[in-house]
Order: structure tokens, then C-alpha cells, then sequence
């Protein structure tokens, strides 16, 4: 697997697999398909020194996406905390590829200032959550029956992982 920087050509690509997760239900309460119009400005937003996308690629196809967000509307006080997404391409799931990729995230996540990872995942959604589990995530809180996905409530569950900084950080 080779992770790379997404770049602007990729981004019908990630549209692509991030509508592959919606008919599923266990990974975005997005409930109908999105554009690459809808996501340009999102795009526009990451930042890669700080705030990045990337793409991880199988063979050289693009295999799975994943990011971080800043956390409650990017106020400033909360600039150590970012939630990590990770959405992987149907024809790839069930190989190890979102362990891999979101153990790869935590290691980044010292260079990019991150003190706490967040994951937020539905709590029918037991691959993530196995995945935290194994990786040392802390699960800090459930929001019972917040969403309703395909006809059925869901809940959310807020996940955490403290990321001490690199040897020599002030």
C-alpha cells in the first residue's frame, strides 16, 4: 500500500468511494449520493501540513481515502484534536486496509500537532470498532438513536486516542 497527499485530480475518485459507502449504511449519514461539485470547496479546505487528505493506493489504483478534520468548527483552543475519517473502496474492504491506514494516521499525527484523535463511527459498526480497539482508542461517549440510516435508528460513538508528541516537542 502507498499513501500519498490526495491532489485535486483525485477527487472524483474520492467521491466515488465515499458514494460507495452510503447504500451500505455503516459508515456517513449522508443518505444520497454526492457530487464533485458538492465536494470542491470541502476539498479546497485541507490543508496537508495541518489538516490533510490522503489516498492510499493498492496496485496503483486508489484504494481507500482518509483525513482529518478539525474538531467542533476549527476553534482555536481545540487546534490539538482532529477526527480522522477513513472510507475504504468496496472492492477492497475486509483486507486489513483500515487498520493499516488509520494506524498510519496516528503516526502521523505528531508531525501535524495532533494531541487527540478522535473517531466517530455508528454503533452498529463493529470493523471500526474492533479496528479503535485494537489501535487504543477509548470509547468517551454514545449518542443513543441519533441518526436514522436506511430506516433504522443509529447511534454514534465518540472514540479517543491520545497521541503523545515526538521526542524533543515542546
Amino acid at each position: 500500500m502507498f499513501i500519498r497527499d490526495a491532489t485535486q485530480a483525485d477527487l472524483p475518485t474520492i467521491v466515488e468511494i465515499y458514494n460507495q459507502s452510503i447504500p451500505a449504511g455503516w459508515s456517513t449519514a449522508d443518505t444520497k449520493p454526492i457530487t464533485v461539485d458538492d465536494r470542491l470547496e470541502w476539498f479546497r479546505k485541507f490543508e496537508p501540513s495541518k489538516r490533510p487528505i490522503w489516498v492510499a493506493e493498492v496496485d496503483g489504483q486508489v484504494a481507500a481515502i482518509t483525513y482529518l478534520s478539525s474538531f467542533y468548527g476549527g476553534r482555536p483552543a481545540y487546534d490539538a484534536t482532529a477526527e480522522v475519517s477513513l472510507y475504504i473502496a468496496t472492492a477492497y474492504q475486509r483486507r486489513g486496509i483500515g487498520r493499516q491506514l488509520k494506524q498510519w494516521v496516528i503516526e502521523q499525527c505528531p508531525r501535524l500537532g495532533v494531541t487527540t484523535l478522535l473517531s466517530m463511527h455508528f454503533d452498529h459498526n463493529e470493523a471500526t470498532r474492533r479496528i479503535n480497539e485494537s489501535l487504543g482508542f477509548q470509547q468517551l461517549g454514545h449518542l443513543t438513536e441519533i441518526a436514522v440510516v436506511q430506516g433504522h435508528k443509529r447511534g454514534l460513538v465518540i472514540s479517543a486516542l491520545r497521541i503523545p508528541p515526538t521526542t524533543g516537542a515542546q
